[in-house]
């Protein structure tokens, strides 16, 4: 049996001009996504968490707890707030513009009195 003969390694000019375009065209798109979202490429470090043997272990896990639920709940406050604003926009845009024409009788009527 005759080995087979490798192939040659030889590439056309215009092949590999177009490989290093195609490449630089891709890096160029990836720089531009990065500038535009900086944010959507990065990962998060994530917690290592406590040792086993850390001293306290349960007090600290605790108070972890505790704030993690007390920023939970502040959230939800924040959240509801942000419904009861949305929910009442018209009332306050009447109650705006009473209190405006309110305010400008109060100036028509200081004016007269000045003359």
């Amino acid at each position: 049996m005759v080995p087979k003969k490798r192939q040659s390694k030889r590439v056309r000019m215009a092949h590999r001009y177009r490989i290093a375009g195609r490449i630089k065209d891709h890096q160029r798109k990836e720089r531009r996504g990065e500038k535009k979202n900086p944010k959507a490429n990065r990962k998060s470090k994530k917690d290592p968490g406590i040792p086993n043997n850390w001293p306290f272990k349960e007090e600290l896990l605790n108070e972890v707890e505790k704030q993690r639920q007390e920023a939970e709940e502040e959230k939800r406050k924040k959240k509801e707030m942000n419904k009861k604003k949305k929910k009442s926009p018209v009332k306050k845009e009447a109650s705006v513009k009473e209190e405006e024409v309110d305010s400008g009788e109060a100036e028509i009527d200081a004016k007269e009195e000045s003359e």
